[in-house]
């Protein structure tokens, strides 16, 4: 297993280890727990590593939409572990069409969003988003009938950390 897929398998064990605490506390049928992690991708690689490190205190949005249309929006903030936790009522809200946004990083180093190229001189605040159906489909893992959890959002580092290169040749030997 690589570097990159143990430390993946880790931080979803952890999420996995504080839902358990939800999943025993008052969970009714009528609530869906998301949950999911922002984490400082400071070897711009996408994905975590052995070295990423979680940003606590980064803004969340949680947008459910309907015919287009925003139905719920929430926003919220990640705990000193970079996880962020939305609690949506089933009947009430829309979950098949929902976006989790980060907003806004703490962190003064690791501010710019994957979806920006690192190169752009004139950078915008971060926003890494992350399509999300709450019902079915593989945006989310489900963990029973109420708890989801979503696949990290990472923002990137403007200068990949010089211990990085190990993790660069490994992911390259993975994909080939």
């Amino acid at each position: 297993m690589s570097t990159n897929s143990s430390t993946t398998v880790l931080a979803f064990a952890f999420c996995f280890l504080s839902l358990l605490r939800l999943a025993y506390s008052n969970t009714t049928d009528d609530k869906i727990y998301l949950t999911g992690l922002v984490y400082c991708d400071n070897c711009q690689l996408k994905s975590m590593t052995e070295i990423s490190k979680m940003i606590p205190g980064a803004r969340v949005r949680l947008e459910c939409r309907e015919g287009g249309n925003i139905k719920s929006r929430r926003e919220g903030e990640t705990n000193p572990l970079g996880m962020y936790v939305f609690v949506l009522e089933k009947s009430k809200e829309p979950l098949d069409d929902c976006q989790v946004t980060v907003l806004h990083s703490p962190d003064p180093e690791c501010k710019i969003s994957h979806e920006v190229d690192p190169n752009n001189k004139s950078k915008t605040a971060p926003v890494a988003t992350r399509k999300l159906n709450l019902l079915e489909g593989d945006s989310v893992v489900f963990i029973g009938p109420s708890h989801r959890v979503s696949y990290p959002l990472g923002l990137v580092v403007e200068k990949a950390r010089p211990e990085c290169e190990q993790f660069a040749k490994a992911r390259k030997h993975f994909q080939n």
